[in-house]
């Protein structure tokens, strides 16, 4: 069994969580069994993987072993049919689509939240004393079950939280407390047959839960996705092999040129070296910085993330598509305010032009920031802020987009530039670290001059009106994302033994 170790599955995933479910249903597909591993407590985890299309064998979370939870998809629980909630003595009060609160001869003693995006399916219920302070909040998993309780003390700090299974009994108690300031978990208790297990952190009970999930498997495989738990994965029982997938930029350049690995990259090349059979990277450039840095140490070059096929890309009738898309996580290091700043010289050449940033934002204060940029540069009206979309609403962006710019300050990969190249989108991109590993100039897209705005705004409006020059960068663009479709990646992980 192959095991790909990440944190979690989330609501609003990177590249990272990505490029692991993608792996993890390839392998799946050709009949490697392997499944997503995950360490971090998610009440949403089944709604969320299904939004990876992941499906419930191909995901493990460590609180749903604990919980008995695993494999399952459960069913909605609608607020009125709570079984907890005693409608002959309370009084359900709705105060909209968001929240109702829960009345006893005239007095709030609890409020319920609604699980989000959905109608009337509960979330949370914080229950108060006559004084309206919470006592206990009782969390719903999404597949309809109190998951959690989480109990309070009198002044109010969270005291203790108790993971229950679907009968409603206690498997773990996770203890808070004070520490310098800041409340923080100083306990985790497993309850188990044989007898009660305590552990001081939650990495403890995740070492704990890695060797009991793959103690019997004499065959395991483990990929460590995040830096965060490449310790912990390094002391699991003895398994077949053990690889550290790094998904990111690893080298930090120096004013004088020289370069060392970034610090979260350093113990798995150093300390936690023996531990590991080798180290994944995406690109042979990386491959080559870090074998210079530490030659003894087995880098290997896997593509981080696999296509399923190839796409139509479906050309406005009558007429070229001027639609831009700006795809990924909108943060400062990945300059979407660039992407503004250059359609702001597309569209006073070309009215037509369109332009849709499509990501979740690194804060609301950021995504407000960038809203007011597109507004001072009149653009606003021009520009979509799509906000995080599923692989298939994402899909049909691509299908009708134009061009893909890419903006960032550095690209490991470029997943979303795979991606557009595979519905025949082509990129253009500033010419930083590693962009040239996947983009080439004149074949399958563009590279300009790093922050080079004018030129990068150039080269869209020639795509936007050069058809056969579009076309040409088009047919290439699927030509390269052909190297990255199942079958050839597969073939990859089985030159390395996989």
């Amino acid at each position: 069994m192959n095991y790909f170790i990440s944190e979690n599955i989330f609501t609003l995933n990177s590249g990272t969580e990505h490029a692991q479910a993608n792996r993890t249903r390839l392998f799946n597909q050709v009949g490697k069994r392997a499944v997503y591993v995950s360490r971090n407590y998610n009440r949403f985890i089944s709604h969320d993987r299904e939004a990876m299309n992941l499906t419930a064998d191909e995901s493990i979370n460590m609180y749903d072993y604990f919980q008995g939870l695993l494999y399952e998809t459960g069913e909605e629980l609608p607020l009125r049919l709570v079984p907890q909630l005693a409608l002959d003595t309370y009084h359900i009060h709705s105060h909209g689509p968001n929240y109702s609160t829960l009345d006893e001869a005239g007095r709030q003693v609890a409020k319920i939240t609604v699980l989000p995006g959905t109608v009337g399916l509960v979330n949370e219920i914080m229950w108060n004393d006559r004084a309206g302070n919470p006592t206990r909040r009782e969390n719903y998993d999404w597949r309809g079950f109190i998951s959690s309780i989480d109990y309070f003390h009198p002044d109010g700090n969270l005291g203790a939280r108790y993971y229950l299974n679907r009968a409603g009994a206690t498997v773990i108690e996770e203890t808070f407390m004070n520490v310098d300031g800041q409340l923080q978990p100083t306990m985790w208790k497993l309850t188990q047959a044989d007898g009660d297990q305590r552990f001081n952190t939650e990495d403890e009970l995740f070492l704990y839960f890695l060797n009991q999930l793959v103690g019997k498997d004499g065959e395991a495989v483990l990929i460590s996705d995040r830096r965060s738990l490449d310790a912990v994965i390094a002391k699991v029982a003895p398994v077949r092999s053990r690889w550290a997938a790094f998904h990111g930029l690893t080298e930090n350049v120096h004013a004088d040129g020289s370069t060392t690995p970034y610090d979260v990259y350093q113990p798995v090349l150093t300390t936690l070296k023996e531990s590991y059979d080798g180290i994944l990277v995406p690109t042979v450039r990386q491959q080559e910085a870090l074998t210079e840095l530490y030659p003894d140490s087995n880098v290997c070059v896997i593509p981080d993330t696999v296509v399923t096929e190839h796409h139509e890309h479906q050309v406005t009738e009558g007429a070229p598509d001027h639609q831009l898309l700006c795809v990924g996580r909108l943060a400062k290091d990945r300059r979407p305010e660039m992407a503004l700043q250059v359609f702001k010289r597309v569209v006073a050449v070309n009215p037509e032009a369109r332009m849709s940033l499509i990501g979740y934002a690194s804060s609301t204060e950021y995504l407000e920031e960038l809203k007011q940029l597109a507004k001072d540069l009149e653009v606003d009206s021009a520009v979509d802020f799509a906000g995080y979309l599923s692989d298939d609403q994402l899909g049909e962006r691509y299908a009708t987009g134009r061009v893909l710019l890419s903006p960032a300050k550095q690209e490991a990969f470029g997943i979303t530039a795979l991606e557009a190249m595979s519905y025949g989108v082509p990129v253009i991109a500033f010419d930083v670290p590693d962009t040239a590993s996947l983009i080439h100039t004149g074949k399958n897209g563009v590279l300009v001059p790093e922050a080079d705005l004018k030129e990068m705004a150039n080269q869209v409006l020639n795509l936007l009106t050069d058809q056969s020059r579009w076309q040409t960068l088009s047919t290439q663009a699927q030509k390269t994302a052909s190297a990255f479709l199942p079958n050839p990646v597969i073939g990859q992980w089985n030159q390395l033994g996989f």
